[in-house]
């Protein structure tokens, strides 16, 4: 009708494609997407285990208002479940269309891929496999402690931590190692050094998972008896 103001809307299609890119973008693995989420994760009935889902809904529901780059210390042993987690709080804040740039990154893969990059015909340098976990919004650490810490783990990992937490980025590591020497006679700290520890205490909230049975053991104890 005459007068009427054309309004345009954006096609349902765009808002999945965006996501779809978002994910692929995150360098989430297969193994762990699209199951793993807050909804799939199995608490088996624990207490340490829906406390651990309740505190990073609150995180995922806070973003991007965390304060001064405050992210999460997920500490617990094999099995327990910190990666699903970890991996969940990425896929909620996608599929909520939050905004950030958000990326996962295992720890020893990026050590292995550092290393590849010194040969002579490498198609990537030190510092561009580095570049984008300082610059994305919220970045998840995996397996943090997990190599052996050699000069070059420390330096690798204190560049990083400590640009992050310089710019107050948000992090969400997971890591097998306690505070106390419960894994192998050493504890996070020995793993990453004190000066690393320090900044983990500022710039995490910790949530402990310590005594909750690997769940990929019990899953195959489980299959067996059937």
């Amino acid at each position: 009708m005459p007068g009427d103001s054309l309004r345009v809307e954006p096609c349902g299609c765009q808002g999945d494609l965006r996501r779809r890119q978002r994910i692929a973008a995150s360098n989430i693995p297969r193994r762990y997407y699209p199951h793993c989420t807050l909804e799939t994760f199995y608490d088996k009935n624990s207490a340490v285990l829906k406390s651990a889902r309740n505190r990073v809904r609150e995180f995922v529901d806070a973003w991007p208002m965390t304060i001064e780059g405050r992210g999460l210390l997920l500490m617990g042993g094999c099995g327990a479940g910190k990666t699903h987690l970890a991996v969940a709080a990425l896929v909620e804040i996608i599929n909520c269309g939050k905004p950030g740039r958000v990326l996962f990154c295992n720890f020893q893969d990026l050590i292995q891929e550092i290393q590849a990059s010194f040969d002579a015909d490498a198609a990537v340098s030190k510092s561009e496999i580095l570049r984008p976990l300082l610059e994305t919004d919220l970045l998840v650490l995996d397996e943090l402690g997990s190599q052996k810490p050699t000069q070059f783990v420390q330096d690798v990992l204190y560049y990083v931590i400590n640009s992050r937490y310089n710019t107050e980025r948000a992090t969400i590591f997971t890591t097998n190692y306690f505070d106390d020497a419960s894994v192998d006679g050493q504890r996070l700290q020995d793993r990453v050094g004190d000066r690393l520890r320090s900044r983990l205490h500022e710039m995490t909230e910790l949530i402990s998972m310590k005594g909750v049975p690997d769940h990929r053991i019990a899953n195959k104890q489980s299959r067996n008896i059937l």
